[in-house]
């Protein structure tokens, strides 16, 4: 499948494809796996593994429904390869092959991006995608198993082993929104592709389907209910200081933004508009289809804590002083628009 990623000004959304996704600095997705576990210990393998196998699912039948992707039977695990290659999320290598038994390596593994070496393996979220790619290849359920992890320092890449279980017909399905590509505001973005990954305005990103996040954090609220978004608010400060090696700066002059408004082209978080009191001061920023906010499930709450984690641990890079930003409407509740104010 040919990549086609693009920039929505009026909307601050990346669409692939015609799907709506995010672009999240490289090793965010580690990140956000290893805040969550010390908090959750063991249950984060089984609540990462799903969570990313029901996204990714999703959205390859998404990709497929839409007529966007179209697998040509033996060579439907290359082409679901070279998609997750082409998210940047790692290199799928098949190793070897017996009945109902399978063998990979994962080169540039997304999920082994760690700052520090852990004593076990932890590629939850990347067997996840397995157990994604073979429930469309095969229509079976499968158990993956990481014989070797990167993060452990004990090898310098990753192996898993994935066995059939049976048929299951029931899998857990999420819709992405669905944009229209011949909309003359968006703009087809360059995707460079680089030793470790992909480059996207000059910045190391991994490419997420937006269900991910509202996903993820609705099987979390399930377990713990609404000490989910402190986790948010956490995992959104955590986050923003992935970004400091990078010149977000010039994301700011390409796309003619500034102050928080840079997150729409930097993340695709959505439209990000600034209210200035009669001072010149901030006053409240307005998120329209704010990421954060789609709604997964039935709850009618405000969610966007995560997003108000971003703005804050990013406020000092984009205006230039530390500030602590609440969410006060949201589009989740039935407001027009997600708004934050000064805390």
């Amino acid at each position: 499948m040919d990549i086609d990623l693009r920039y929505h000004k009026n909307k601050g959304i990346y669409v692939l494809n015609g799907l709506r996704v995010m672009l999240l600095p490289r090793g965010s997705l580690a990140l956000i796996q290893d805040y969550v576990s010390t908090i959750l210990g063991l249950a984060t393998k089984s609540i990462f593994e799903e969570a990313m196998a029901t996204t990714m699912y999703s959205f390859i039948q998404d990709l497929i429904k839409s007529k966007k992707l179209k697998l040509h039977g033996e060579k439907s695990s290359e082409e679901l390869f070279d998609l997750i290659s082409d998210l940047g999320l790692g290199h799928i290598n098949s190793m070897s092959k017996d009945i109902g038994s399978y063998s990979f390596t994962i080169d540039r593994c997304f999920n082994s991006v760690l700052s520090t070496i852990k004593s076990v393996n932890s590629c939850f979220q990347a067997g996840g995608i397995l157990v994604a790619l073979y429930r469309l290849m095969l229509e079976k359920d499968v158990k993956v198993t990481e014989a070797k992890c990167k993060s452990t320092g004990n090898s310098d890449i990753d192996w898993f082993d994935v066995n059939v279980i049976g048929a299951n017909g029931n899998y857990s399905y999420v819709s992405s929104p669905i944009y229209m590509m011949d909309d003359q505001n968006f703009e087809k973005i360059e995707i460079l592709t680089a030793e470790f990954g992909i480059l996207i305005n000059s910045i190391p990103v991994e490419v997420i389907p937006v269900i991910f996040f509202p996903y993820l954090f609705s099987r979390l609220r399930k377990i713990i209910g609404m000490g989910v978004y402190g986790i948010q608010y956490g995992i959104g400060t955590a986050l923003s200081k992935l970004y400091s090696p990078y010149p977000i700066s010039n994301v700011s002059t390409k796309y003619h933004v500034d102050g928080f408004s840079t997150l729409s082209p930097l993340v695709g978080v959505g439209l990000v508009q600034t209210i200035k009191n009669d001072f010149g001061g901030l006053k409240e920023v307005d998120v329209y289809d704010s990421f954060n906010s789609l709604h997964i499930d039935t709850e009618v709450e405000k969610r966007c804590f995560l997003l108000s984690g971003i703005f804050t641990g990013l406020s000092y890079n984009l205006v230039g002083t530390n500030l602590k930003i609440k969410e006060t409407d949201c589009a989740a509740v039935n407001n027009s628009m997600c708004k934050f104010s000064l805390d």
